[in-house]
């Protein structure tokens, strides 16, 4: 079916279909209804695609990720996306890949499918390619960054104040007679250095020697195996902080296979309250980075900016810790 034939049925014009599939004003309300009556009898659905070539707009959300496997990352995402849907727009999630050159490209693919905003989820997406790929590609485009920041006029940031929530994190476990607390993180991104940062700030403002192992495969075994090498060079460990939660789930799967008390030997905490964090054994400490909030806000951002390209914000969310059996 096509719009032709639904108008030779209602005996109108297609132009009167096409006003009535689009909800514009100035059509008789016995003709809409007979007009609607044929769409539905006959299950009709109109093409998106050249509904966007006419209007130059597609009703479409751009989502990218790093690695769709990330549950933090693909659970901000979907959060998004579920916002987005209650207003009647659908999201087009893809995985751009580790490289800075496949971030960048996959912008540009997104920018073929005439979406009328960007998400990047991701501190990864913070790099002089994705940047560039912007500015030549969707310079009127609203585009947000999770965790990330640009300074193009179209682009709104929502950050979680990482630095803060690490350095809180350890002058917890300082306050709480820990003093050989250890860093461990997984690779190197943005959102990490600022963890890492505060870390030493705490680390320096408490006289305590820096203890961390800057580098490890992005898993449970990743976190076990860092695990055994930070005990190894610094035996006097009484407290582990986690750049991820999945990280903390390997390392106090090791410690306990070793014969270590968690907390009473050693103190662990993690970093994005996901889901591994509630479901381990023990339930793991984490520094709640505000996923909820960040996704939230983000989508109201660009919300906004929909309406308002010139409307750009730049928002900071404060994480808070989360007290579990590892403390």
């Amino acid at each position: 079916m096509t719009i032709y034939d639904i108008a030779r049925q209602a005996g109108v014009s297609a132009s009167t279909v096409s006003r009535v599939l689009n909800n514009r004003p100035g059509i008789n309300g016995e003709t809409r209804k007979k007009v609607l009556r044929i769409i539905n009898e006959t299950n009709f659905s109109a093409s998106e695609a050249a509904r966007s070539l006419v209007n130059q707009t597609s009703n479409m959300i751009g989502i990218l990720v790093s690695d769709i496997r990330n549950q933090h990352h693909i659970e901000g995402a979907y959060m998004i996306s579920q916002h987005f849907v209650e207003k009647g727009y659908c999201s087009i999630l893809m995985n751009a890949g580790s490289s800075d050159e496949s971030k960048a490209e996959y912008v540009k693919i997104l920018a073929t499918r005439r979406i009328n905003a960007l998400a990047l989820i991701g501190s990864t997406f913070q790099c002089d390619l994705v940047k560039q790929a912007i500015e030549d590609y969707l310079p009127a485009i609203p585009v947000v960054v999770q965790n990330g920041y640009f300074d193009l006029p179209n682009v709104s940031s929502v950050i979680a104040d990482e630095l803060l929530g690490t350095m809180d994190a350890v002058n917890y476990l300082y306050t709480h007679n820990r003093k050989a607390i250890g860093f461990i993180n997984n690779n190197d991104t943005p959102s990490n250095r600022k963890k890492m940062k505060g870390y030493f700030i705490a680390a320096e403002e408490r006289n305590m020697k820096p203890r961390i192992i800057t580098s490890c495969p992005d898993d449970a075994e990743g976190g076990a195996m860092a695990t055994r090498h930070l005990l190894e060079e610094y035996p006097e460990v009484d407290a582990i902080i986690y750049a991820v939660d999945l990280l903390g789930v390997g390392g106090s799967r090791y410690l306990l296979d070793i014969g270590k008390k968690i907390p009473a030997d050693i103190a662990i905490i993690g970093t994005d309250n996901s889901p591994y964090s509630k479901i381990s054994n023990p339930r793991l400490s984490t520094i709640d980075n505000k996923l909820d909030e960040l996704s939230q806000d983000c989508y109201e951002i660009l919300s906004r900016a929909i309406i308002d390209p010139s409307y750009v914000e730049h928002k900071v969310v404060k994480p808070i810790l989360v007290h579990r059996e590892t403390t």
